[in-house]
């Protein structure tokens, strides 16, 4: 080798440095990629953006009631609510938003169900394609989240008003995701149950006093209870303080939160 060495011009020998730098580079280049590739961060699936192998800290379930309409201010203010917990969220966080539908006496599909990506600002440009991030995370969790709040917030007057079905379902087809350490259910409702469960039109709190008991102890349950002029007669404290009950004997209930009409 040394021979073969000693009979090279000087120009042959920087040649062959290049060649050997060059060769050592596209080998740590590969290796960087099959890294980065093959990491947990970017496991993730296509159409939710879970990611499995990561952790995920809550589950944030929101189950809106549109047998009536919501007001102007209702609509805002649930928006609001929810870009809040959005901000809020940790990355992988899964969002999953439900209404009360008659169509099927109870809990409709899924109208979002989405994992909260890393966002752009999160994200060095020296380490990772920030326009990508940030596509990301626009195209396939903020802007189909919007999307599908501003449907659910637009329906509304239906005949019936199937709370405790919808809550039922939630529990008997498992919606509650098993990966996160926490389950935070939201219920935006104006609380009047009216389907063949019971009805507080016909027999007012006693209604709710009446519900079988379903399995949610994992979910700590929130209630944006929606004032509504026309159900006033209706929405009273007893009506209140049952659902109360029956929340604290079925899921880990924190609050009702009353929200203007």
């Amino acid at each position: 080798m040394k021979e073969i060495l000693g009979r090279l011009s000087g120009d042959d020998k920087k040649g062959l440095l290049v060649a050997a730098l060059g060769v050592m580079i596209l080998v740590a280049l590969a290796m960087v990629v099959v890294r980065v590739t093959s990491s947990p961060e970017n496991d993730y699936n296509r159409q939710t953006l879970c990611n499995k192998n990561l952790s995920r800290s809550t589950h944030h379930v929101f189950i809106v009631d549109v047998s009536d309409a919501l007001s102007d201010y209702q609509k805002r203010f649930l928006r609001r609510h929810i870009s809040g917990v959005l901000e809020r969220a940790q990355i992988n966080d899964r969002f999953t938003l439900f209404v009360l539908d008659e169509k099927y006496q109870g809990l409709s599909e899924s109208v979002v169900d989405v994992c909260k990506p890393e966002s752009a600002d999160a994200i060095s440009a020296l380490t990772a394609n920030r326009t990508f991030v940030e596509r990301l995370y626009l195209e396939r969790f903020e802007r189909p989240l919007e999307q599908a709040i501003a449907a659910v917030v637009s329906a509304g007057d239906q005949d019936m008003s199937p709370i405790y079905e919808a809550l039922s379902d939630v529990a008997a087809l498992d919606r509650l995701d098993g990966h996160a350490q926490e389950v935070q259910l939201t219920i935006v409702s104006d609380m009047i149950q009216h389907s063949r469960a019971g009805s507080v039109f016909s027999s007012g709190s006693a209604a709710i006093d009446n519900l079988p008991l379903i399995n949610l102890r994992r979910a700590r349950t929130t209630v944006l209870w929606l004032d509504r002029e026309k159900y006033r007669q209706y929405q009273t404290s007893e009506l209140q303080r049952s659902w109360q009950d029956y929340l604290a004997s079925v899921s880990r209930f924190e609050q009702i939160e009353r929200v203007r009409d």
